[in-house]
């Protein structure tokens, strides 16, 4: 007896297994099909609702509404089935047909899809719900029915702000992830971030060139929506998701917050690239299997002068401060497909990944979708094959050598010479050596020979608890922190030799002036070289060693003296410690500015 090749009902965990990295990917699928079809504005609209086990409020649903052209009766039929793509050929993002069903499942088990074409009053409706088809009462796409939006959404088809007025009712689709149960992070803040940040990324040209607008709603807080920015890793967008000001290099601004600001990096022309861009010509093989010759774009960028060298850092180092830890999330490679950053990482072009200077500078590949076989897409677009292949393994006779091959000389002597040429730029950065001072020695002296003898009092020793390999993973992790460069096994190791570490960074105005974190056995403290009683008195004088000392001595004998307390008074402390924050703003205010 015949039987089907695809058991359905049993098939629905497996459906919502699909692959995806996160939900920042999964969004990025069906903002992809708006894009695709030609929507000018994307929301994406977030709901929250209460979670009867924590009592927080968790986004449970999340609509995609845009003004793209619509679909027929046809297509909406066939779009919520696996395989069932419309898009087949090559010029567009869209070609594989299964990125609608898959990544909504990845992120909930029940799926609605409105579209209209000629005006909202022709609106039809299409669903998937797994668990209805696990349970067997689904077991097949129903025809599409003309039906209304959800009155929740209905409001959002003509949309005012104080800058746009956006219009949805000719054509559009709005798709709604239901009982969102796989959606992480769960909290609005945290998840509007993410989306924020990969979307940013992802679709930036899109963005850069105003051919489409996405913005980030929350129902139930809708007067906080925000318009997603380029967030460009080779730091060149005018409209940026973050710039800096050359005569304050040590913050940040997101577009249109500060006039003076300015994009960070700039086209690398050195090594024979020119104006900061190369054509790779590279030959692959067809579907029908003839060999063809294409074009792979290279793209390259560089860190401005004014943001990197002793001018622009005179001490410490430019990894430290916000544009340098920022910078650090988006050092790799950037592969674009059809003008979508389609995957981001090393790719065996480069290595010593854990070397910061990697972070100063860009690289991105763009290639058409006519080389999608040859770079290995996958067909839910998340990632490309592309990486070192076994010289055993390759057959130099061929004409055709693996994408990686074609492209590893251009790019990894170009990132090398860009490497070279920051190492030079920046001849001040921060050693080993200068994890230490003289507090620090004082410190590590008396501590050493005057611990507690009070049994209530002493802390347990966190070294006795971990390995000597998460003790050099945690030493290193702190010190990149702290903007040291190279750092090796025994430095990291080394790092806990010291009960305590002054860290001088850029907080924030309105971040307390001191801060302390314990880190297993070692105690770092931060002096906010940003806060008003570190630029109006301690910069002042700090000329003198002994000031700095006794007064880094001053902290140190209080942070460790909460740190010892905090066994059996933790709360008190921390109350404390707010109170003297307080207190210390407002009396340097009032300092600063008495009242009359």
């Amino acid at each position: 007896m015949a039987r089907s090749i695809v058991d359905i009902q049993n098939m629905g965990d497996a459906f919502r297994n699909t692959g995806y990295k996160n939900i920042e990917s999964a969004a990025s699928e069906i903002v992809d099909n708006s894009v695709e079809a030609g929507a000018k504005n994307i929301f994406l609209i977030l709901s929250e609702s209460i979670n009867p086990l924590s009592g927080r409020k968790v986004v449970t649903e999340i609509g995609f509404l845009d003004n793209g052209e619509g679909m027929n009766t046809d297509v909406l039929g066939e779009c919520l089935g696996i395989g069932a793509g419309t898009r087949r050929d090559r010029k567009g993002m869209g070609r594989f047909g299964v990125g609608l069903p898959q990544a909504s499942l990845h992120a909930c088990p029940e799926v609605e899809v409105y579209s209209w074409q000629n005006g909202i009053d022709n609106c039809q409706k299409v669903f998937l719900d797994i668990n209805k088809v696990k349970d067997g009462v689904q077991t097949e796409l129903p025809d599409p029915i003309k039906t209304r939006l959800p009155a929740k959404y209905s409001q959002y088809l003509t949309y005012k702000t104080s800058q746009n007025n956006y219009d949805f009712k000719k054509n559009g689709t709005l798709v709604i992830w239901k009982k969102c149960d796989r959606v992480i992070p769960r909290t609005r803040g945290p998840l509007t971030e993410h989306l924020e940040f990969a979307l940013g990324r992802k679709f930036r040209h899109f963005i850069n060139e105003e051919s489409c607008l996405i913005k980030i709603i929350c129902d139930e807080n809708q007067e906080n929506a925000i318009d997603v920015l380029p967030n460009d890793p080779l730091f060149l967008m005018e409209n940026n998701y973050v710039l800096c000001d050359s005569d304050d290099p040590k913050k940040i601004y997101k577009y249109g917050q500060n006039d003076k600001s300015e994009p960070v990096f700039e086209p690398y022309t050195g090594n024979g690239v020119g104006n900061g861009e190369v054509e790779i010509p590279v030959k692959y093989i067809t579907t029908d299997g003839k060999v063809a010759s294409s074009k792979v774009k290279a793209k390259f960028s560089i860190v401005k002068s004014s943001f990197y060298d002793e001018t622009a850092f005179p001490t410490g180092n430019p990894g430290s401060y916000a544009f340098g830890k920022h910078a650090s999330k988006l050092e790799g490679i950037s592969v674009i497909r059809a003008n979508r950053e389609i995957d981001f990482g090393q790719f065996d072009f480069y290595s010593d990944t854990n070397e910061p200077q990697h972070r100063w500078w860009g690289c991105e590949i763009n290639f058409t979708p006519e080389l999608d076989e040859a770079f290995g897409v996958s067909n839910n677009k998340q990632y490309v094959d592309l990486k070192r292949v076994p010289e055993a393994d390759i057959d130099f006779d061929e004409e055709v050598q693996p994408m990686w091959n074609q492209l590893y000389e251009t790019i990894h002597n170009t990132i090398d010479a860009m490497y070279k040429k920051n190492e030079e730029t920046r001849k001040n950065t921060r050693s080993f050596d200068d994890v230490s001072n003289p507090s620090t020695n004082i410190i590590n002296t008396v501590e050493t020979d005057d611990e507690f003898d009070d049994e209530d009092e002493a802390e347990e020793n966190p070294l006795d608890n971990v390995t000597e390999e998460e003790k050099v993973e945690k030493g290193k992790e702190e010190l990149e922190n702290l903007g040291f460069e190279n750092v090796t096994d025994e430095q990291a190791s080394n790092f806990f030799n010291n009960k305590v570490i002054f860290d001088y960074a850029d907080k924030g105005e309105r971040s307390p002036a001191f801060d302390y974190k314990v880190v297993l056995s070692t105690t770092v403290i931060t002096i906010n070289t940003s806060h008003k009683f570190y630029t109006s008195f301690l910069s002042k004088i700090y000329n003198s060693t002994d000031v700095k000392t006794a007064f880094e001595l001053f902290l140190a004998s209080f942070f460790q003296s909460i740190r010892k307390t905090n066994v059996y008074q933790q709360e008190q402390n921390d109350r404390l410690m707010t109170i003297w924050y307080t207190k210390l703003s407002n009396y340097i205010a009032e300092q600063l500015n008495p009242r009359k």
